[in-house]
C-alpha cells in the first residue's frame, strides 16, 4: 500500500511541476491574446482532473499497477 502512495506522490509532484510550467511560460508577442486568457486556466483545470483519476487509481484501484 505505501507504494501505490509513493507513485502518486512522485506523480503529483511531477504533474505539479508541469502544470507551473505551463501557467507561468513566457509566450512571444505574437500570441493571440484570446490565448492569454485561457493559458492558467486550463492548465489548472488540467492538473487537478488529473490529481483527481490519480487518487481514483490510488485509492480504488490499489491491484491494477
Amino acid at each position: 500500500m505505501r507504494r501505490n502512495w509513493r507513485k502518486f506522490f512522485e506523480r503529483f509532484i511531477l504533474a505539479a511541476v508541469i502544470a507551473f510550467v505551463v501557467a507561468v511560460a513566457p509566450l512571444p508577442v505574437w500570441t493571440p491574446e484570446w490565448f492569454l486568457y485561457w493559458q492558467v486556466p486550463t492548465a489548472v483545470f488540467a492538473f487537478i482532473v488529473y490529481i483527481g483519476k490519480l487518487l481514483i487509481d490510488t485509492i480504488l484501484f490499489p491491484k491494477k499497477r
